[in-house]
């Protein structure tokens, strides 16, 4: 009886363990990583957009570097060619119509505002 009960504990705990750090993994550092593709803003949205490449998962939770121009700036955050939504790990001195190039983590195409999410992003040039 003592040792199912402690089988038990063992097993609860060991499973308690393993869930825990597959829920709270290390965060990427964008600076650190080698990007995986790089695109410009057009070839990246029509990745999101077009029928034919919608199961292609290049940039798909990916690190990647985008290359565009700035069309909104707003503390930590700039939109590039109106429908790349970035989040920069810090405020940027950028300004609009500003050709540059990013590297971030690509989260992916929200439908409803039709734009690409990038998050940790730092500039690359």
């Amino acid at each position: 009886m003592i040792k199912k009960l402690l089988f038990g504990f063992l097993l609860i705990g060991f499973i308690a363990i393993i869930g825990y750090n597959y829920l709270y993994q290390d965060h990427v550092d964008v600076e650190q990583s080698k990007s995986s593709a790089s695109f410009t803003s057009q070839v990246l949205i029509e990745l999101f957009t077009d029928q034919d490449l919608q199961n292609d998962q290049r940039a798909l939770d990916q690190i990647i570097e985008v290359k565009g121009k700035v069309t909104n700036v707003e503390k930590n955050t700039i939109i590039l060619d109106e429908q790349i939504f970035i989040e920069m790990v810090a405020d940027q001195k950028l300004k609009e119509n500003q050709l540059i190039i990013i590297k971030g983590r690509c989260l992916g195409y929200d439908e409803l505002l039709e734009e690409v999410k990038i998050d940790q992003a730092i500039l690359s040039n």
